[in-house]
């Protein structure tokens, strides 16, 4: 398994690396400790499996996490400090396969790193009943109207107009900035609403949030 890690903390991938090594089927093929630039070497260095932080300089890690799938045949694992199941849905719906906590033993990384490789999908929280409640709401089709955090059900478009409303941007600005009608906009507006269950303003800005933008 080629593995790249992204981490802006070089003892934090220093421990990784250590790790790696006592594995026989696993190796440290790059690593990087911001967004930009990490394309290129993920694409360089033929990467399998990249272990991706949340919160990186250079950019945002969300929608990068979208960019390597496009972009490279890399299986991604987001690891992080970031206990929070909002930010696990928002990664998971980005196009990455596994979500696992900074605090987690080293055997949960390693079978986190595994499964993950093998194209299964891998959770796991610091608290084990948020883990489970997750686990369930992925497992099966959302049937209360609550928000649904499957942002690849959007356009490219219906994205570019997510990120300038969960910025509060009104729809006469986004127009004026996308050259578009404002009728134009609102239609936009209301198929991302349908599509996964926003109604308010402040549901477009905590969505758009979650998703990284």
């Amino acid at each position: 398994m080629r593995v790249m890690l992204i981490d802006d903390h070089s003892l934090v991938r220093a421990g990784l690396k250590q790790l790696v090594a006592a594995q026989s089927d696993i190796v440290v093929v790059a690593e990087a400790n911001r967004v930009d630039g990490a394309l290129e070497m993920a694409q360089k260095s033929r990467a399998e499996l990249v272990v991706l932080d949340l919160t990186l300089p250079g950019g945002a890690s969300l929608p990068f996490v979208a960019v390597l799938r496009r972009e490279t045949s890399a299986k991604v694992l987001i690891l992080t400090m970031h206990d929070d199941p909002a930010y696990a849905r928002a990664a998971l719906a980005a196009g990455a396969l596994g979500y696992v906590v900074k605090s987690c033993p080293e055997s949960v990384l390693l079978e986190a790193l595994q499964s993950v490789s093998r194209g299964r999908l891998f959770i796991d929280l610091d608290n084990d009943e948020q883990t489970d409640h997750l686990w369930k709401t992925l497992m099966q089709p959302s049937i209360s109207g609550d928000t649904d955090y499957s942002g690849s059900k959007l356009s490219s478009r219906e994205t570019e107009v997510l990120r300038m409303l969960g910025q509060g941007l009104s729809n006469l600005v986004i127009a004026e900035r996308l050259e578009l009608s404002p009728k134009t906009v609102a239609t936009y507006r209301a198929r991302i609403a349908e599509k996964v269950g926003l109604k308010t303003t402040a549901d477009f800005v905590k969505y758009a949030r979650d998703m990284g933008f």
